[in-house]
């Protein structure tokens, strides 16, 4: 990821080209015990998956705000490909945004919870530019934007009931951040009974190491943490979506108008 934060010692770059030397000979030295143990075993994928983007809205994307993250020079592109693949297919693509419509930290109403004490949450208005998807990963005519507040993107939402509903079997997760809304996400959707896929080159987070440890701690427990090129060649071998609907899901039903506002 060439995308660079500044800090007093050098570039997030520098220390996390360090870090990663480190990190690696610590996982290396766990595998063993992982391995002996039962460890780091293999979900694998589905036959009917869907794809969320955990907050790519501009706030994490681009530069300027509180919780801008790193290395989306190179997510952006990864997503990109998936994205082409999966609509290729027919494949769900949905989107996350965490946004607050009430942000007086004074009010009983307010929905910042006790994040508020936190992080700045303050800083993510619904409805503004930093709330919105990131152009350049736009979500295409129907494909769902889900806000949320809080971490991960199946409380408090209708995620598990778009998924149901289609009967998805296989969640692959992209996004930021590695340490927060993407680590809750994947680890409610196992939970919850969705395999969960994570592409490596399209996950982010803020601070050199993050991203590597969390990576490699949900590969362990929680999910299989794949390259890109694999899991778009998953999605490419994958028939149409629409010609492995349930029959239940596929039958016409009847319309029935909506009734007119009263005058």
């Amino acid at each position: 990821m060439t995308d660079t934060i500044e800090t007093s010692t050098g570039t997030a770059n520098d220390i996390e080209a360090r870090l990663a030397a480190v990190l690696e000979e610590a996982f290396q030295a766990g595998v063993e015990t992982y391995n002996e143990r039962g460890f780091k075993r293999r979900i694998g994928f589905g036959n009917r998956p869907a794809v969320i983007h955990i907050d790519l809205a501009n706030a994490w994307t681009r530069p300027g705000h509180p919780f801008t993250c790193a290395g989306m020079d190179t997510i952006i592109p990864n997503v990109q490909r998936i994205n082409e693949a999966a609509r290729a297919k027919g494949v769900p693509v949905f989107y996350t945004t965490n946004v607050y419509r009430n942000r007086d930290a004074s009010s009983g109403t307010n929905d910042m919870g006790l994040w508020y004490s936190k992080i700045p949450t303050e800083t993510l208005p619904a409805d503004s530019y930093w709330a919105q998807i990131d152009d350049r990963i736009a979500p295409a005519e129907g494909e769902v934007v889900i806000e949320k507040n809080r971490a991960s993107a199946f409380p408090g939402t209708n995620l598990e009931l778009f998924l149901t509903s289609n009967r998805i079997d296989t969640l692959i997760v992209t996004g930021a951040t590695a340490a927060g809304c993407v680590r809750h996400t994947v680890e409610d959707a196992i939970a919850k009974g969705f395999r969960p896929i994570i592409p490596r080159e399209t996950i982010g987070d803020r601070v050199p190491g993050v991203v590597q440890w969390n990576l490699y701690d949900i590969d362990n427990k929680f999910g299989d943490v794949e390259s890109t090129d694999t899991v778009v060649e998953y999605l490419n071998n994958l028939p149409q979506f629409e010609d492995t609907v349930p029959k239940t899901l596929s039958d016409p039903q009847p319309e029935v108008e909506a009734p007119a506002d009263p005058a």
